[in-house]
């Protein structure tokens, strides 16, 4: 069967707008994968709005990159479309560089992480024993969990999306996600959640607030508030002691529902 995209996405860069509209189509059959564009116009889409998040003195922007976008797919009988907003921000401070991922409607972690970031110490120092990650880093943590997930948690794909394939979303089902159509789709989960049996959270531990690096297997560089200091530090995810029930959807791979746990 055939497959048709017609996407449109409008992305503010650094003060730039950049103006983005794609239409293609994609063939399948056995290990032949072929694709080419069909030149239709999508219809028009809302330009994301500028976007300067409040910055204490000291902490850089790096990077900001706010998108907003919409798709319409086609496979076979199945018709779908989706719309999407993401930002993604990078603050330095000396050595240190936070790396932020969220949609236009959940930036409050941006605010909170800067402030972080203005007072950090530079030197890494030894993660404390208990610990909390803050949702936002559970989020990009999530796809490193799949198939070594630690005991007493269960890492669950959840119902209700559409795949590459046009096939509804189900807990059970394998699933393949297509980024563009100028690729074959991958097996991948959507919208991972982590479950467990324990769910309260305790709100004394030191707390993991910011990703320093992009995950590795499952060895985090954080930046971690403990009271009034914040360093940077490496943690080692081996063990997961509770999982909020509170979750907040980040767009990391087919989307990752990030909760607070705790170490």
């Amino acid at each position: 069967m055939i497959y048709r995209k017609h996407g449109r996405s409008i992305r503010w860069e650094n003060g730039t707008l950049i103006r983005v509209s794609e239409s293609g189509w994609a063939r399948e059959e056995g290990t032949l994968f072929e694709c080419g564009p069909l030149g239709e116009v999508l219809r028009p889409i809302d330009e994301p709005e500028s976007f300067t998040p409040a910055i204490p003195t000291g902490v850089n922007v790096e990077r900001l990159i706010v998108t907003r976008g919409i798709a319409e797919h086609e496979y076979g009988d199945a018709r779908w479309s989706e719309e999407t907003s993401r930002v993604h921000v990078a603050l330095t401070r000396g050595p240190l560089r936070a790396i932020i991922d969220s949609t236009l409607e959940q930036t409050g972690d941006i605010a909170t992480i800067a402030d972080a970031l203005a007072r950090a110490e530079f030197e890494e120092r030894a993660a404390p024993p208990r610990l909390r990650l803050a949702p936002n880093v559970t989020a990009a943590l999530l796809p490193a969990l799949m198939g070594v997930e630690p005991p007493n948690v269960r890492l669950v794909q959840t119902a209700g999306a559409i795949d590459g394939y046009g096939q509804r979303v189900e807990e059970d089902t394998i699933t393949f996600y297509r980024p563009s159509y100028r690729v074959r789709p991958v097996r991948m989960p959507f919208d991972l959640r982590l479950e467990c049996d324990v769910t309260e959270i305790e709100r004394d531990r030191p707390v993991a607030i910011a990703l320093l690096a992009p995950v590795e297997s499952l060895v985090l560089s954080v930046l971690i508030r403990d009271g009034e200091r914040v360093y940077p530090a490496r943690v080692r995810v081996s063990r997961i002691d509770a999982v909020s029930n509170e979750r907040v959807w980040y767009p990391y791979g087919a989307g990752s529902f990030g909760a607070e746990l705790m170490l």
